[in-house]
């Protein structure tokens, strides 16, 4: 942990991954592997964030969500969605979602999984409840 980074409540971040800059980590998250949370990244509730995952920005990663990609911008992921790609700009990723591809823009995916490729300003499934 570096700069002025949180780590509090039951929240864990553990073997080689990094919080820092003004990142918060907190509730019962998890961090590990060799992910790196920071900037004004918030990962929060139940989420977790391993591999070489990164969450950075303004990004904000909770519920029961799960992030081996990246996260950036000012994207929200939540309820059980998995990231294994790139999802960034306003887009927001929530629900049982799946994406491998990279979801940005204004995007909202609540469902399925989403393939390598890019997903711009469209909705898949209903949209992410702000």
């Amino acid at each position: 942990m570096y700069d002025d980074a949180w780590v509090y409540g039951k929240a864990r971040v553990y073997r080689d991954a990094r919080v820092y800059d003004d990142a918060r980590v907190y509730g019962k998250a998890r961090v590990y592997g060799d992910a790196h949370v920071y900037d004004d990244a918030h990962v929060y509730g139940e989420a977790r964030v391993a591999g070489n995952a990164r969450v950075y920005d303004d990004a904000h990663v909770y519920g029961e969500a799960r992030v081996y990609g990246w996260v950036a911008g000012r994207a929200h992921v939540y309820g059980e969605a998995r990231v294994y790609g790139w999802v960034g700009g306003r887009a927001r990723v929530c629900g049982n979602a799946i994406v491998y591809g990279v979801v940005t823009g204004n995007a909202h995916v609540s469902s399925g999984t989403v393939p390598r490729g890019t997903v711009r300003d469209r909705t898949f499934g209903e949209r992410c409840p702000d």
